[in-house]
């Protein structure tokens, strides 16, 4: 009896997590509401959207749906605030998520995620105190994230809501977002909230970002998704709407004319391809697939729309002649920044304390990479503690019942989501915590799947043998 009620059960929720679809026209609409309203310069109906979005977010977290909307709402979240220099209330709805999720496990946590942050703290605070106290509101919320993100992760971990709705409303956002900006972007109650240098030598489009390396990277990491579905997915319809919604997300991402979006996107079909031609054997389908997709993208990038993007992108690379170039002049920047931790021990031992304070000996400027601004700012002490508490994260989410996870599945994601990484500092921003997790979401999806199909393909011995004894059984009498 207990064997039929549990094989009942998993129509039923496999429906209800596709019924969330219904959510993403939601969100869309919200958004838009949001840029007329910013547009119209309506305070009151700009506060009746963000109102609006926290309780989408706590609709959401009731059912263990906490990824869905954060990925959405990812790329808007510069848009959402009422001012200038505000705290975005995507932060808020981040942190309210994780309470909600704190309390319906009746605040009962990990030792990890109390001891880890604990230590991380304890290391910051006494390179304040020696330095002097600079404490601010960043700091306070990434420790927050520290003890509480865990708990809407290991809410999620079941993945009650399917992954292929998870990356559609993850692309669906960024799409909105992207396609909305370049319409409205322009107008001062919008721009207002991107911050670029100059309007008037704007030639690279990034939604409501100023940086397109921070908007193309999300991007990046959107892909990896689509790749998964394509590759785990049988349905031809599903596949024909993921691949023209890869073309509409390569068209987003290249608005940006980032040379990192190019060769992380490169680095993904690479893996992909790989990861293909290994299902090639059993599955004669991928093969298919694979020459689907090659020659729809060749299509769309022979098209007019795609050519002028790529014009841009060939006389960017075109000036790359050495590593500076070819990095933006990022390569300085991290020589800098080695030459500093080789002539300052302290900085390298206990970092600079989780602060936004740059020295003069940098040029003011930013590592742009995650690695290294980990070292800067919890040094050789701190950077170890905040990679055991992303381990312990890891471990606290696997399932043994999914098997041993698909090497290739988990190189293409982390390709997806980290290799940005290596060129931007996410060590201040929310992404710091969710990529990371759509990526270990996405090898997980695609891994589970694929016991699932092998345990359908014969019975599980457990239930062969309660068949064996019955018919034993019946025999018997």
């Amino acid at each position: 009896m207990l064997t039929a009620t549990a094989t009942q059960k998993k129509p039923a929720e496999k429906s209800s997590g596709y019924r969330s679809l219904v959510r993403i026209p939601l969100y869309v609409g919200l958004v838009l509401l949001l840029c007329y309203a910013h547009v119209a310069g309506s305070r009151m109906l700009v506060l009746g959207c963000l109102l609006g979005f926290l309780l989408c977010a706590l609709e959401t977290s009731v059912h263990d749906a906490n990824m869905e909307v954060l990925l959405f709402f990812l790329p808007w979240s510069p848009l959402l605030k009422q001012q200038v220099g505000q705290l975005s209330i995507y932060t808020v709805a981040l942190l309210l998520i994780c309470l909600a999720a704190l309390a319906r496990r009746r605040f009962t946590v990990h030792t990890y995620q109390v001891v880890l942050p604990s230590l991380l703290l304890m290391v910051t605070l006494v390179t304040k105190l020696v330095q002097g106290p600079s404490f601010s509101l960043s700091y306070l919320v990434f420790f927050a994230m520290l003890f509480l993100f865990p708990c809407v992760v290991e809410e999620d971990a079941p993945l009650r809501v399917p992954y292929v709705v998870t990356v559609l409303s993850f692309a669906s956002g960024i799409a909105s977002a992207a396609l909305s900006a370049q319409l409205v972007a322009g107008y001062h109650n919008i721009a207002q909230f991107i911050d670029v240098d100059s309007w008037a030598h704007v030639t690279r489009l990034s939604g409501y970002y100023g940086d397109p390396n921070f908007y193309s990277a999300q991007i990046n990491a959107c892909l990896g998704g689509i790749l998964l579905v394509l590759a785990r997915e049988r349905s031809v319809g599903l596949r024909a709407g993921f691949i023209g919604l890869l073309v509409l997300l390569l068209y987003c991402g290249l608005l940006s004319a980032s040379k990192s979006f190019v060769v992380v996107g490169a680095c993904e079909l690479f893996v992909w391809v790989l990861l293909l031609l290994g299902q090639g054997a059993r599955r004669p389908s991928s093969l298919v697939l694979l020459a689907a997709v090659a020659a729809v993208l060749l299509f769309a990038l022979s098209t007019s729309a795609f050519q002028n993007l790529l014009a841009i992108l060939d006389n960017r690379f075109s000036y790359a002649d050495t590593l500076s170039d070819i990095t933006t002049g990022r390569s300085d920047v991290w020589r800098n920044y080695l030459a500093l931790f080789m002539s300052d021990p302290k900085l390298v031992i206990f970092g600079e304390g989780f602060t936004n304070i740059l020295l003069p000996a940098l040029g003011d400027k930013a590592s742009h990479n995650t690695v290294i601004q980990c070292i800067y700012q919890f040094g050789l002490i701190g950077t170890p503690l905040v990679i055991a508490w992303f381990v312990c994260l890891v471990r606290s989410v696997s399932r043994p019942s999914e098997g041993k996870v698909n090497g290739l599945a988990l190189m293409l994601m982390l390709v997806a989501a980290l290799a940005p990484w290596l060129a931007l500092g996410y060590v201040f921003f929310d992404e710091f915590f969710l990529l990371p997790v759509f990526a270990i979401e996405g090898a997980r999806y695609f891994s589970a799947r694929r016991e699932g199909a092998k345990q359908a393909a014969s019975p599980e011995p457990t239930q062969a043998r309660a068949l064996r004894s019955a018919r034993l059984g019946a025999g018997g009498r």
